[in-house]
């Protein structure tokens, strides 16, 4: 459990000042931390995102042994799955022989008559830690309180309005350090005076207390990965920034670490002296066989689900009347099923939310990035509404924002405040305007925004061949993205579009529907394949995922010559969402009548006290690239991320390589959050939110204090009983496409690959003749599934 073995301290290699290993170091430990974004721009992040390039069992046991955390469940929870039938003895059979272990053993374990193997713990330990194990003490809850408080108030990327000296987060702490009685008041005497003498620049912190303790080169990368678990969420958030700049350098988390490790040397040496010895690390379930009940869990809903998946059929001889595009969300799947049930001249396509158009957009509560965060935006549209907020509403927001104010905010308010909750409560509310619903925008470029006719022609050209948009295109086609409604929910970005950078898609149809229509834009795409029929109009829609409403947009620009289709499309959209409605209040625990749950969800939507608005896109289990044909009327219960792809329409493997390499990778950070949350929610999940406090704009913390918390609420993963709701399945990717195509993907895309070679994802092939399932498997290529 130690972090030094002090008999054997000096014949082994330590840490100098000038070695030059350290900088190797603490940016591999770094570098495996996962970004976080701000609570405005919140969306959903793969924890391991740093390990993409290990074997999940393998990162297993580092997480467990350095952070003290789990990454697959316990065997508790497959023993339960296992009685309930989610798996049986077929597929305990299938992946006991992928993993050369034998099945009736494995069975033995499940059933409670052989025990679970273990392994030792190799428990690495702050300093702190040791001497809380050793005296009783709480050093290490102390150490976290300190460093966090002054990363509450800190922050480099602008996001809180009241900031620390620039030069950083390291020397504004040194700083007060020096003054700052805290710690001496907890125990540590003398602690000003020795940070009199700490040195001035973090890398210089961080080595000089490594070789201050003589801690041995080997122990120095786990054990500075240790001091992070304390910190981990903002650990997260500090990364963000060198992340999105595309490289490994630790950027501000380099300061927070110097603080850790200054934090940690300083309980060391300055508390009173240990008393007791540290008790040996117990006996981990091994992470190899808890993986193989893992495999057979996912086999299990893998096998059901291919029960599903439809032969191939002809496309459709008929013009559609409707072709409409919804994201990729699992959401998405259960209105888009009940929207095809109401006419046979109806289709519906998944495609990323942000419709192909990555927008910076610009509006009177500043700009926003309304793309997936793997990209940039490529062009800024600004809202011409000018609207500025009340004075009081400004200064009201201005408090909120303090990093401070989630524990005085209401009190400071006072009286203002109150009567704002006792509206809430009374659902008394304005309905105040939605910039990206109802602002006017140009796309004319004016040197600062805009785009070109050019580029225009450009983006619309891929928009209809990415979106696999099958010909001749309908005489309306619906460009549907997606939004929540919460009301008291700090995570309420994360219920939003993760393709338009956590915020509702409002602003990206319509936005893609105003270039779509463009006469210009026709007139040049005219000319070749992608060419518009004349009375084809794109129109764009918002879908309410609390409510399952579909609002209509911009239809005051719909021609006289569409208005008998706008009819039909109000009342087919209205159909579809009373049934998927319906279909869902059960998972909700709604009883209402059927002609009353519009109300009902629209009033939990915007009751501040609700918890649970909606599931969001709990129990997501696959991604299915493919023709409609093959899902079309299957009930999918609303865990799939459906793709449109025509593998016939993509001769050189393009639009392929850009699904694996851009959608799917967002669906498997949002599968791999949900199933970390759900895992080990103390060390990857945000806890409960009636205990959430607002960090002004950067995160929550839980109660009065602590580290910034990451992942999902518990709210989103178990329901009301504490059971969980969420089934941690990794993400089971399935592509309809002749596997060299799939191959040459993954020859040319090492990122893809390595999810797939390391177990993070599951990659299987659907066979374009036939209902066939081939599974990628790690290190042996394709095999039966």
């Amino acid at each position: 459990m130690a972090v030094v073995d002090q008999d054997h301290m000096q014949a082994i290699p330590t840490i100098t000042k000038s070695s030059a290993s350290l900088a190797a170091i603490i940016e591999r430990v770094c570098g495996r931390i996962s970004p976080l974004w701000d609570l405005a721009n919140y969306v959903a992040v793969n924890p391991f995102l740093g390990f993409a390039n290990q074997p999940l069992v393998t990162t297993a046991r580092i997480i467990r042994d350095g952070l003290g955390a789990q990454l697959l469940p316990e065997l508790a929870f497959y023993q339960e799955q296992w009685r309930a039938g989610a798996f049986g003895m077929d597929q305990l059979r299938q992946a006991a022989r992928r993993s050369n272990q034998s099945a009736e053993f494995l069975e033995s374990i499940l059933d409670g008559r052989a025990t679970m193997p273990t392994r030792p713990a190799i428990d690495i330990l702050s300093y702190a830690e040791r001497r809380d194990l050793q005296q009783g003490s709480d050093w290490h809850t102390c150490a976290v309180r300190h460093v966090t408080h002054w990363c509450a108030l800190y922050s480099g990327q602008g996001l809180a309005r009241w900031k620390m000296p620039a030069d950083g987060l390291y020397s504004g702490w040194r700083a007060a350090a020096q003054i700052d009685r805290t710690l001496e008041i907890e125990g540590l005497a003398g602690w000003r005076g020795w940070a009199a003498d700490l040195p001035a620049s973090a890398e210089e912190a961080i080595a000089t207390m490594l070789a201050q303790l003589g801690i041995p080169v080997a122990a120095c990368e786990p054990y500075l990965y240790r001091l992070l678990a304390g910190v981990y969420g903002w650990a997260s958030f500090l990364r963000r920034l060198s992340w999105q700049q595309g490289h490994q350098q630790p950027g501000p988390l380099l300061d927070l670490l110097a603080m850790q490790i200054c934090v940690d040397v300083g309980i060391e040496l300055l508390s009173p002296a240990a008393t007791a010895a540290l008790r040996p690390a117990p006996a981990v379930e091994d992470e190899q066989i808890r993986a193989i009940f893992q495999e057979a869990l996912e086999d299990g809903y893998l096998d059901r689900l291919h029960t599903q998946l439809l032969p191939p059929s002809l496309p459709a001889a008929e013009r559609a009347a409707l072709q409409a595009l919804f994201c990729i969300d699992v959401r998405s799947e259960v209105f888009r099923r009940h929207l095809e049930a109401q006419a046979s001249q109806i289709q519906t396509f998944g495609f990323a939310g942000f419709f192909g158009v990555a927008l910076n957009w610009q509006n009177n509560s500043g700009s926003s990035a309304r793309c997936p965060v793997l990209l940039t935006p490529a062009a800024t549209v600004r809202s011409q509404a000018q609207r500025r907020p009340a004075l009081a509403q400004a200064i009201l927001k201005e408090l909120q924002m303090a990093p401070c104010a989630a524990f005085s905010f209401v009190e400071t308010a006072g009286l203002t405040y109150g009567l704002r909750l006792v509206r809430d409560t009374l659902n008394w509310r304005s309905s105040a305007a939605n910039d990206d619903l109802y602002a006017p925008f140009t796309l004319e470029p004016d040197g600062t925004q805009g785009l070109t006719v050019a580029e225009r022609c450009k983006l619309a050209a891929n928009i209809l061949k990415n979106s696999s948009l099958t010909q001749p295109l309908g005489r309306l086609v619906l460009l549907c993205g997606h939004a929540s409604k919460s009301e008291n929910n700090a995570h309420v970005a994360g219920l939003d579009c993760g393709a338009c950078g956590g915020h509702g898609g409002a602003i990206n149809a319509r936005v893609a529907a105003a270039i779509l229509n463009d006469p210009a834009v026709r007139d040049q795409l005219g000319a070749t394949s992608r060419q518009i029929p004349a009375d084809t109009w794109f129109l764009a829609g918002l879908h309410d995922t609390s409510a399952d409403q579909v609002a209509l947009l911009d239809t005051e620009q719909v021609p006289s010559s569409h208005q008998a289709d706008l009819l039909q499309l109000r009342q087919w959209l209205a159909q579809a969402g009373a049934q998927t409605r319906t279909e869902r209040a059960a998972a909700l625990g709604v009883q209402s009548p059927a002609q009353q749950l519009l109300d009902r969800l629209r009033q939990r939507a915007t009751d501040w006290s609700e918890v649970r608005p909606e599931w969001a896109l709990a129990r997501n289990a696959s991604f299915i690239a493919a023709r409609r044909a093959r899902t079309r009327g299957v009930d999918l219960q609303g865990r799939s991320f459906l793709h449109e792809y025509d593998w016939t329409n993509d001769p050189d493997g393009s639009i392929l390589s850009m699904i694996l390499s851009a959608p799917m990778v967002v669906a498997s950070w949002i599968n791999l959050q949900y199933f970390a949350s759900t895992v080990d929610p103390h060390m990857f999940g945000c806890g409960t939110k009636t205990l959430h406090n607002r960090i002004g704009a950067l995160g929550v913390v839980l109660g009065n204090g602590g580290d910034l918390r990451t992942g999902l609420p518990l709210q989103s993963i178990q329901d009301a009983n504490g059971r969980w709701y969420h089934q941690p399945l990794r993400l089971q990717v399935i592509v309809e496409a002749p596997l060299a195509q799939i191959e040459a993907v993954l020859a040319h895309q090492p990122a893809v690959k390595a999810l797939v070679e390391n177990g993070w994802v599951r990659l299987l092939a659907l066979a374009p003749t036939n209902t066939t399932l081939l599974r990628w498997e790690v290190g042996q290529g394709w095999s039966a599934a």
